[in-house]
């Protein structure tokens, strides 16, 4: 059997390749991928902005919703026909590690336990979550990065309804946090650059909207700041900005390989703490299906436009999510 994969040759080469269905091994699943999207962490991984990439050529993609198609006999925590969300955060079962297919011309084509831009894929089974309401399937894929990643670090943290949080940054991972901080907090302050982000983000639950931290008054009292937007001069002025004594810092952005910061210790010194999304490495399950009720009733077509990309036009879902035309890609496999 053969299968069209996205395949990254090199810093800023993609090649559509035909790949050979290996047989599986335990703990492994074989998955029809339904859809996949894209977010910073993988196009930062495209343009070689994280560091030396020793596994080249390799198969790309984190977050998918697909259909259980064959499973090793090991994984009991699914069924064939079963429709899953892939993705990169751990839930329960064994890891199976990567798996290196064999491109059509014979080619050793790398893959980590999860990869998702692909027509099939063999995935590990501690990188799946089976999906208990199958409607909708396309706002499931959000559950595989962003608004995981929201609720996990707005859940690990105080999430006192008396506070004021500051979310810097509108793209998928700053409105999946609105979407979970309208839960907890009395006052939502957005920023973004981008006047189309800021008008979704106000829809959605965002009070008060700026384009630039530079532009908060200085009487406001910020609670918890949450930086997303992964730009280095962006997070300087972030951990400025929450009150001392309590104020906190948590960090989810995705920032460049290499890139420091210096830091006033006496910002820490006045009681301000920094954290990210992820202060555990516990599965997800549970948290996962408590978010998958929280937004049955959410109606989240916004993330996506209303283009819809093939693997064939993979390039062109990258270009358009780059320059900012869109909140997060829809590729159809």
């Amino acid at each position: 059997m053969l299968f069209k994969a996205a395949v990254l040759i090199k810093k800023n080469k993609i090649k559509i390749l035909n790949l050979k269905k290996p047989d599986l091994k335990p703990n492994q699943v074989f998955v029809k991928i339904i859809y996949s999207s894209i977010c910073h962490t993988q196009l930062q991984e495209i343009r070689g902005l994280r560091g030396f990439d020793k596994f080249l050529p390799h198969c790309l993609g984190h977050e998918g919703i697909g259909k259980i198609i064959e499973k090793h006999k090991t994984v009991k925590k699914v069924n064939i026909k079963n429709y899953v969300c892939l993705s990169w955060i751990n839930s329960r079962g064994k890891n199976a590690g990567g798996i290196v297919y064999e491109s059509e011309n014979g080619q050793k084509i790398n893959a980590g336990p999860v990869h998702t831009f692909a027509e099939y894929a063999v995935i590990s089974e501690n990188k799946i979550y089976k999906i208990k309401n199958e409607k909708n399937l396309k706002t499931k894929l959000l559950l595989s990065c962003a608004l995981s990643t929201a609720y996990n670090a707005l859940n690990n943290n105080d999430n006192n309804t008396s506070k004021t949080i500051c979310i810097v940054g509108c793209g998928g991972l700053g409105l999946s946090c609105i979407l979970i901080a309208k839960q907890k907090y009395k006052k939502i302050i957005v920023i973004d650059r981008n006047t189309k982000k800021l008008i979704i983000a106000k829809k959605i639950g965002g009070m008060d909207a700026y384009s630039s931290i530079d532009e908060i008054p200085a009487s406001e009292k910020i609670d918890v700041i949450v930086e997303c937007t992964g730009n280095i001069d962006v997070l300087i002025k972030s951990i400025n900005l929450p009150k001392k004594f309590g104020g906190k810092v948590i960090i989810i952005g995705n920032y460049p390989k290499n890139k420091n910061i210096e830091l006033d210790p006496w910002i820490i010194i006045d009681g301000v703490t920094m954290t990210g999304a992820w202060t555990n490495s516990k599965p997800f399950d549970q948290s996962f299906k408590k978010l998958e009720k929280l937004i049955k009733n959410y109606n989240l077509n916004f993330f996506f436009s209303r283009k819809l990309y093939s693997l064939d036009n993979f390039s062109k879902a990258i270009k358009d999510f780059e320059d900012g035309e869109i909140i997060r890609p829809l590729i159809k496999m």
